[in-house]
């Protein structure tokens, strides 16, 4: 049985470590690192929201690949130290991560793919007051996002849905306070509403879920929800 694992520069050691188990009838193992190419994309605004000009994403890519690479590499000495006799090797992908994965296991012909669950911890209820000092797009150019600088070392990450950036950059510019509601997640905030300080109307980013009684609900991150959606060969979901 031919194997996938799918590793992030944040997780490796804890997914090749659970993976291992699964690995019993496995005749091959790759492990594989992909690196979004929108990363250098989103840390170029972040530099132009923090110094004013917009960081080249020539001087961000190499940097990402050597991670992925050393992160590759660790990956698979851990992997050979559960598994010695078992044939492993590692490569890196470039691209957008769910469709790369995708792509490499319909091409190589993998019999199962072994991954993190990506934003695993229950979502935090947050609200956030600041003053807008970015913008993220994506790779079609739509605004998806905005930098709140919270009067601290490195701005907030805020997301919104592409098809609802057009209402929020006529609503808001940068230098703009903005009061924003929503749930943590990772890293960045995912918005539900975002207001000026003068008790403007909302802008409604996504519509805010029932609420529900006990603990937070656990969500699949956006990698993970592909690769399963995309792929026809067993997947197994590291907690």
């Amino acid at each position: 049985m031919k194997c996938l694992i799918c590793v992030d520069l944040s997780d490796a050691e804890r997914v090749v470590e659970r993976a291992a188990p699964y690995l019993a009838e496995a005749s091959e193992a790759v492990v594989v690192c992909a690196v979004d190419e929108r990363a250098s994309r989103g840390y170029g605004m972040m530099m132009r929201g923090l110094l004013g000009r917009r960081a080249r994403d020539t001087e961000l890519k190499p940097t990402a690949l050597e991670s992925a690479e050393e992160t590759v590499r660790r990956a698979v000495e851990g992997l050979r130290r559960a598994r010695p006799d078992l044939p492993a090797e590692g490569r890196t992908l470039s691209g957008r991560p769910g469709e790369e994965i995708s792509a490499l296991v319909r091409e190589e012909g993998f019999d199962a793919v072994l991954l993190g669950r990506g934003n695993t911890g229950p979502e935090v209820p947050v609200e956030l007051s600041g003053t807008v000092c970015g913008w993220r797009t994506n790779h079609h150019g739509d605004r998806d996002g905005l930098l709140l600088d919270v009067g601290e070392a490195a701005p907030v990450e805020v997301r919104f849905p592409p098809h609802r950036g057009e209402a929020v950059g006529r609503a808001f510019s940068e230098g703009e306070e903005v009061r924003v509601s929503g749930v943590r997640r990772g890293e960045h905030v995912h918005a539900y509403t975002l207001s000026g300080p003068a008790g403007e109307p909302a802008v409604e980013a996504h519509r805010p879920p029932e609420k529900e009684s006990g603990p937070g609900r656990v969500h699949l991150g956006h990698v993970a929800r592909f690769v399963t959606d995309h792929v026809e060969c067993d997947v197994v979901l590291i907690s």
